[in-house]
This record gives structure tokens, sequence and C-alpha cells, in this order.
């Protein structure tokens, strides 16, 4: 039987651990609960789906831009799926990152796999905040809106844009450490730590070293690519804020699209709270209805429109796992070049052969004529 590698096996821990999730969740909300909810929204919820298409495209597209070496499109869609299935099936949503790097790492190389996680989670937390922030600000500026079931007090307005500025401020201090001061000296700093001291330091600047290179090149020579997939990541969470209004839509409550984005600044603050949940299932609908609460809004629509949104992402999730479990069983094998030559090595010894006798005398030929 061949000798499994470390990511194969990390590959199907993991796979293991999120069908265990996955069987858990449907376990939990039971058949016959599930098609109550979907009885009150009939065929229109499959709309759903290519309405999730948006958000998927925009992943995949956004992070294949911050690769700089070949990959194929569908690979990386394939394996952000996969990635974003462990992160809706964990708690703190950031276990998928290290699938992600994992399954792509042996493909373009590690220093390149973990540079594009980084500038993607990056972009991706810095245009939510953006969407976050606007949220209460839209609400300020042109609410309240004809279409709301009613008003949102002008305090709660307020306390939604405090927490959102509050819940963003790491964000500039990230980019100071690293425009700044640079990964390979924050690396040395943390080496010192107990933890970390048992890595090699030579390998840990080699590394680091090479991350600032790939930040540096992308701020000089791939801007547009920055931007670009900047851009898909702020359409990819305005398409989250469609979504709740459609979902609502659904639930028959009528809310206008400055609200729905509104709402997504109150799901955004309550995945930082369930991030720090040991569990998330519960969780996230009891948040939703003491928000939808808090809003003013009945709180039964904030826990049917997460768990209608919930129902959608666990085919999404299943798929993923699908792909994972696939990965885990055949792990990518880079393909041979053409014309390979082995490596020179020692040259082989001489095949033993019979000792060299002596010379034979030559023959004595007819005398020379006088």
């Amino acid at each position: 039987m061949p000798r499994l590698k470390k990511s194969q096996i990390f590959n199907i821990v993991v796979f293991l651990l999120g069908t265990v999730v996955i069987i858990t969740l449907i376990r939990n909300i039971g058949w016959s609960q599930t098609r109550e909810h979907l009885s009150r929204t009939g065929w229109n919820y499959f709309w759903l789906f290519p309405i999730y298409l948006i958000t998927m495209f925009g992943d995949t597209i956004s992070w294949r831009l911050l690769i700089r070496k070949p990959v194929s499109m569908i690979r990386v869609m394939l394996i952000a799926n996969s990635g974003t299935a462990i992160n809706a099936l964990t708690p703190s949503g950031d276990g998928g990152e290290f699938v992600k790097g994992n399954l792509i790492g042996p493909i373009i190389g590690a220093p390149e796999a973990v540079s594009s996680l980084l500038l993607w989670n990056f972009l991706y937390a810095v245009t939510k905040k953006i969407v976050t922030v606007a949220g209460p600000l839209l609400y300020l500026l042109f609410g309240p809106f004809a279409a709301d079931p009613k008003p949102i007090e002008t305090v709660v307005v307020l306390w939604f844009l405090g927490l959102g500025a509050l819940t963003a401020l790491y964000l500039p201090l990230a980019y100071f450490l690293v425009t700044r001061i640079g990964v390979e000296r924050i690396a040395k700093r943390l080496h010192r730590l107990w933890l970390v001291r048992r890595l090699d330091l030579s390998k840990v600047e080699s590394f680091s070293r090479q991350l600032d290179e790939t930040f540096r090149d992308f701020g000089r020579n791939f801007r547009l690519r920055l931007v670009g997939a900047a851009v898909l990541l702020l359409v990819m969470h305005l398409s989250v804020c469609f979504e709740i209004w459609f979902v609502l839509g659904l639930l028959g409550v009528d809310v206008s699209l400055g609200t729905s984005v509104f709402l997504f600044t109150g799901s955004s603050l309550l995945q930082t709270v369930v991030s720090l949940s040991p569990v998330e299932m519960g969780v996230t609908e009891a948040g939703s209805m003491g928000l939808y609460q808090w809003i003013g809004f009945e709180p039964v629509y904030g826990f049917m429109q997460e768990f209608l949104r919930r129902l959608r992402r666990l085919v999404f999730n299943i798929l993923g796992l699908v792909y994972l479990g696939y990965c885990a069983v055949y792990p990518y094998e880079p393909p041979k070049q053409i014309g390979e030559t082995p490596e020179p090595g020692p040259a082989p010894a001489p095949e033993p052969g019979p000792a060299p006798g002596p010379v034979p005398a030559p023959e004595p030929g007819p005398a020379p004529e006088a």
C-alpha cells in the first residue's frame, strides 16, 4: 500500500469532519421542517441557485487574478468551492483557507498559493467592510424607505455604523505592517516565540522573503489585477444583499434594496459574534431573530431567511466536500516534461571481465632477399 502524503492525510481528515458536520446539519434541520419552509416559497426558491453563481464566479475569478502562474479556471473554482464549504462548516469561517492552500499549493507552489490567498482575503475583508459601513450610511442619508415594513430607529442605525467601523480597524493596521515593516521582519520577530522557534529560521526567512517580493510585484506590475479582483469581490458582496432582498420577498416581506444592504451589515456583524462561538448551527438563526427584533422587524423572518439561505449553501457545500474527497484519494501529480532526462549521477562501475593475458609474440616472416 503506498504511503500517504501529509497533504492527503490533511484532506482526508477535513473531508471526514466536513461530512460529519453536513450529516449533523441535515439531521438537525429535519425533512418536515425543510418541507414546511420550502412550501411557503414554492418553485421560486430555486432562483437562489443562479443568484449564488454570481458569488461563486466572483470568488473564482477574483482569486484567479491574484495568481500569476498558469492554472485552470475550473480547478480554481472547484478548489474555491471546497474551501467555502469548510468555511461554512467551521464557526470561525477560516478553516477553508488552509484547505484551499493545501489543494492548490502542489500546482502553483506554496509561496504563490499563500501570497494569493493573503491578497484575496485582504481584498475580501476590505470590500466586505465597505458594504458593511455603506449600509448604515445609505439608511442615514436616504432612509427610511417607504417599501419597508416599518422605519428603523436612528439610534440603531448609528450603533450599526459604529460597530461596522470598529470591526474594520484591523485592516489599515494589517496594511501598515505588510507595506512598512514587511513579512520577513514580522516573521523574524514571531520566530522568537517558543511555539515558532522550532521551525528552521532560514526556511522561514526564505518563504517570507518570497511573500514580500510577491506583494511588491503586485503593487508595481499587477495593479489592474488588484483593482479587478476588488471590483469582483464588491459585486459578490452586493449579490448577497440582493439575495437577502430576494429571500425576504419570497417570504412576503417587502423591503427596499437600500434596507437589504443595511441587513447585510447586520449579518456581517452577526458573523463576527458567531466566529467566537464553538458552534454555528442554531447560533446564527437565533442571532438573526434577535437582530431582526432589534431592528424592529418580525423575528421569525430573520430565522427563516437565514434558514432558507443555509439550505442553499448546503447543496454547494456537499459538492465542495465531494471534490475535496476526490483530491484526498487522487492528489495532484505534476505532469512530466517531454524529453526530460534523469539527473546526472556517478558513472556505473565497469563489469568485471577476464584478466588480460600476455601479449603474443609476432610470428616470424620470410627473410628478405639479398
